[in-house]
């Protein structure tokens, strides 16, 4: 017969009670019977009627906390935020917090993420697991229940979204003219003129704006230092409607101190936190509030990414002054061309200048041209080109001045 002993409500017994799966702590133990500093193994009931750690409720703000502090190095807070958020997206479609951790590490760990997973289109679930799994190990210390091949199959690739059409974006700009709150026009244009991810227009700073005189005119920022979503660098030349705005939005914040944020985070009254950021959440608040207000389709940050992305490939922009603009990697490619060919700022501003002078917006609505009489054709179709953006300022010089000597008309 095995021998229990039990003092002040714990309970000792023999290794041969072990169960699989139960802990158990050894003291030395003096009874009786002479077996001073034996070793047993004791097992701690909670005889009140409670549980232990592994029985617990999972606690979700202490595990996303977990995964903050343990991933604080290997990811940038955006990318934790991005992670945490879609985290308690999952807690909540699935009731996370009504299993404990010896639920989650059998079968109820692997029936939740199914069911979070058959709740969303399948192209999302390679993003999905991704985060979920790394919140779930580095956050939970849970093992990860998903074999991907034997479970879900072959994933497919995450489907790229289709750049809007035009007559969208034409709609918005329209509407956008007449919007007279500066923070919102400006935020629009940001991304709308640059593509610029969340992280982009939550983190750029007055010391990334670039002046002449007191006119800014272009916009400066490290990817790394300035904590992007990736480290890539921003060298955006501003197009016209983006200065007259950021103009106008400065004298809205006379007070700008190179650490403080061009759009803040600001509170329902219009009060502007300096050193608080924005987020995609509220980012895309404010669409959807513009959209609403105006009457506009629907249309997110995203969407006009891929716009900003397809407008400068059609304006003949390269590779490397397009990456500048957008807050690319312009060696992302891999190629030994893109790593080598790193041209200096000035020469990406006067590209991006020349290609697009009113930035992608305005290559929806080139500038009308009038046709002068006694003007020749040939004339008014290179000047059309020039001013539309798709043709480089020495380009246009170099074959107005060739028209010019050897046209019949303009030939003196």
């Amino acid at each position: 017969m095995v021998e229990r002993r039990q003092r002040g409500g714990k309970l000792s017994v023999t290794p041969h009670e072990i169960e699989e799966g139960e802990k158990y702590e050894t003291k030395a133990t003096n009874d009786h019977l002479g077996t001073a500093g034996e070793n047993l193994v004791s097992r701690t009931i909670d005889t009140g009627g409670g549980g232990g750690e592994e029985d617990r409720m999972v606690d979700v703000d202490k595990g996303i906390e977990r995964f903050i502090q343990t991933t604080r190095l290997r990811f940038k807070p955006a990318v934790q935020n991005e992670y945490t958020h879609k985290f308690r997206v999952f807690a909540r479609e699935t009731d996370l917090k009504k299993y404990s951790r010896n639920q989650l590490k059998g079968k109820a760990g692997k029936t939740v993420i199914l069911q979070f997973l058959g709740m969303h289109p399948k192209p999302s679930w390679r993003t999905l697991i991704s985060m979920v799994k790394s919140v779930w190990t580095y956050g939970f210390d849970l093992p990860w229940p998903i074999d991907t091949i034997r479970d879900l199959g072959r994933l497919p690739r995450t489907r790229r979204e289709e750049s809007p059409p035009d007559d969208i974006i034409r709609k918005w700009t329209e509407a956008m003219v007449h919007e007279k709150d500066p923070y919102l026009r400006l935020l629009w244009l940001l991304i709308a003129q640059h593509g610029w991810r969340p992280s982009h227009i939550s983190k750029l700073k007055w010391s990334n704006v670039r002046y002449e005189g007191e006119k800014p005119v272009a916009i400066v920022a490290d990817g790394q230092k300035e904590g992007f979503k990736t480290d890539a660098p921003v060298a955006a030349r501003l197009s016209p409607d983006v200065q007259e705005t950021m103009m106008e939005w400065m004298v809205k914040t006379p007070e700008r101190r190179d650490d403080w944020l061009i759009l803040p985070r600001q509170s329902i009254k219009g009060e502007l936190w300096p050193h608080n950021t924005l987020d995609n959440r509220i980012i895309a608040a404010y669409f959807d509030k513009l959209a609403k207000k105006w009457g506009l389709p629907h249309l997110t940050a995203k969407a006009l990414r891929h716009w900003v992305a397809t407008t400068c490939r059609k304006a003949g922009l390269s590779k490397q002054a397009t990456a500048y603009l957008m807050g690319h990697d312009p060696a992302q490619g891999g190629a030994m061309r893109d790593w080598y060919d790193n041209p200096q700022l000035p020469d990406i501003f006067i590209e991006q200048a020349e290609r697009l002078p009113y930035g992608p917006l305005g290559y929806l609505n080139p500038p009308k041209v009038e046709i002068i009489e006694g003007l020749p054709h040939e004339a008014i179709e290179l000047l059309k080109e020039y001013l539309s953006g798709r043709m480089p300022t020495m380009e246009f010089a170099n074959r107005i001045e060739t028209l010019r000597f050897t046209h019949p008309i303009l030939r003196v």
